[in-house]
């Protein structure tokens, strides 16, 4: 569960600050050979209750996904991460490994702010890794907007819908989702720009 902060009300102001200091090296996060870490961290626990019987269902979920993203041009970037997720069912639990992979379109710059769109898919592994107890996740389709933070950072808001074949490992069991979220990446590798007004030196 991705939770709002004060950094996401001050991200704006510290972009737009850091994008007018004229004449300063800066580093840009959305260029050819940028390196883009999101951890993502969600959790959800709910109750259900059917009428007319007495025990009430319990539902847990947590699922971890680190993904990594490698800028080829200033638009595309190609995306591939690990997921786990853990599932109890009134006290029985269950734990899947998988990987996601995706191709990700970063608008141009607005600013400090980038719109983005995502699609991706997935598969997590519920027994083993063979097509047995495999779900499928397909399509992954995200749009959102990033609004960048210095030079290493962004803060990211985000919808999505995801398709899930083989549910919960069950075969012919399919679900879908709407996930809305705020998170943040981390740049450990960006490309270096020119400074501002300083074009490079060109040979005659």
């Amino acid at each position: 569960m991705r939770i709002p902060t004060l950094g996401t009300a001050l991200a704006p102001l510290a972009a737009v600050v850091w994008l007018s200091l004229p004449g300063v090296a800066r580093c840009s996060q959305i260029a050819p050979g940028s390196v883009e870490f999101t951890p993502t961290v969600s959790f959800s626990h709910s109750n259900m209750k059917r009428q007319g019987y007495g025990n009430v269902d319990t539902f847990t979920k947590l699922e971890i996904t680190p993904t990594v993203g490698f800028c080829v041009s200033n638009h595309y970037e190609v995306t591939g991460g690990f997921m786990t997720r853990h599932e109890s069912t009134n006290g029985v639990s269950q734990t899947a490994l998988g990987a996601t992979a995706g191709l990700t379109y970063n608008f141009s710059p607005q600013g400090g702010v980038i719109p983005y769109a995502s699609f991706g898919f997935g598969a997590l592994f519920y027994d083993g890794f063979s097509l047995n107890g495999t779900a499928v996740l397909a399509p992954m389709l995200t749009g959102g907007v990033r609004v960048l933070v210095g030079s290493t950072a962004s803060v990211n808001t985000s919808l999505g819908y995801q398709h899930e074949s083989n549910a919960q490992g069950e075969f012919g069991v399919s679900a879908n989702r709407l996930i809305a979220g705020v998170g943040v990446s981390l740049f450990p590798w960006q490309a270096h720009q020119a400074p501002r007004g300083h074009e490079p030196a060109r040979g005659r």
